[in-house]
């Protein structure tokens, strides 16, 4: 029988007792770390939060939109759509001019986000729909999100995220551990601490956290100045347009991405598309105008047969030149007046479906 030394017993005891105090002190950690995260006390000192996504503005986004949801008891009409939206619309304009117009004070907030065409909007759209049941989702659109391969930059890393993943029924556990833990959501805007380029990227977030309004608007203070003149492909700023919008064509997995954000009315939430009023100057680089009309019937085809409204940009098209920060985006000049004229067209739109929009008591 082989004999074992009482020593290399107690050390090997040792080594199990030292791991798990180790476990046991991670344990307890994480649980302190975690109700610290939930208290109030810390949501104020750093509301900063993040789901480890590379697009810091989807987050900002997410978490405002949690936030109104909690301070307004739900949600009633989101827009939803690129940075279009996010500079081109003020939600408390729209709402204030749907009820001077309608009687009705519907919670309005604005869910555009940089770089984000119809194809990863319709994951959106669907979580949205999903988690907080508004009455109406408007769509605001335009021309270049419908070229093929356009955004793919964002869409691909956006989508790999695991917390996304997780979202989208595709479990894993990192994305499981981000989605229950406050902690963790506190911790990941800081998670570059070490990286060279997060003291130059930090500020950025965190001020574009300050100025986005609690109802989702972030205001553009870029004033466009080439705007008296037609673009032209001798222009070498124009150039690359010509190239990219040139030979302009509907990519038929686009519209398939339209008709997914359409389908959410079975779930009970009307479906609004509106097309962004971008300059007109703008639809010289695909063709002309009736390039753009072919584009309006399309989509205005398939929105309706699919039981949504479509509202053109002649509708909301008087933004002056120097309510625009370039051919596409609106700023803080041009945001009021888009905006005043979607509160004006939610209004007929609300008549002429004989709704208000309005949802109370909305699932959070």
């Amino acid at each position: 029988m082989a004999w074992r030394s009482p020593h290399r017993c107690m050390k090997k005891k040792s080594l199990w007792s030292i791991l798990f105090l180790a476990i046991a002190f991670f344990c307890l950690l994480s649980a302190i770390l975690e109700l610290l995260a939930r208290t109030p006390w810390l949501e104020n000192a750093s509301p900063y939060r993040s789901v480890g996504n590379f697009d810091y503005q989807f987050e900002i986004k997410w978490f405002r939109l949690q936030d109104y949801v909690n301070q307004h008891g739900g949600v009633d009409i989101i827009l939803l759509g690129s940075s279009l939206v996010n500079t081109g619309l003020d939600p408390d304009i729209v709402a204030q001019t749907y009820y001077q117009q309608s009687g009705v004070d519907a919670r309005i907030f604005n869910f555009g986000a940089d770089g984000m065409t119809v194809a990863p909007n319709a994951l959106i759209a669907r979580l949205l729909v999903e988690r907080y049941h508004p009455a109406l989702l408007v769509y605001v659109t335009e021309m270049r999100e419908y070229i093929a391969g356009l955004g793919m930059e964002y869409e691909t890393p956006f989508l790999d995220n695991p917390w996304l993943q997780y979202q989208m029924g595709n479990f894993n556990y990192p994305g499981w551990l981000v989605d229950h833990s406050a902690a963790l959501q506190h911790y990941l805007p800081f998670r570059n601490w070490m990286s060279p380029d997060f003291s130059g990227t930090m500020p950025i977030y965190l001020r574009r956290y300050q100025i986005t309004s609690a109802s989702g608007y972030e205001p553009e203070q870029a004033v466009a100045n080439n705007l008296d003149y037609p673009p032209s492909p001798k222009n070498p700023e124009d150039a690359q347009y010509y190239k990219d919008y040139g030979n302009y064509k509907i990519a038929p997995s686009r519209l398939d991405d339209l008709q997914a954000i359409l389908n959410l009315n079975q779930a009970g939430t009307a479906i609004w598309v509106v097309e962004m009023p971008v300059d007109p100057s703008f639809y010289i680089f695909v063709g002309g105008t009736g390039v753009h009309q072919q584009f309006q019937q399309t989509i205005a085809a398939l929105t309706t047969t699919h039981g949504g409204s479509f509202l053109p940009a002649e509708a909301c098209n008087d933004i002056p030149i120097v309510g625009r920060a370039n051919r596409w985006h609106l700023n803080y000049m041009g945001a009021p007046i888009f905006s005043k004229c979607l509160g004006n067209q939610l209004a007929i739109l609300a008549g002429q479906k004989n709704s208000s929009f309005i949802i109370r008591n909305n699932p959070k």
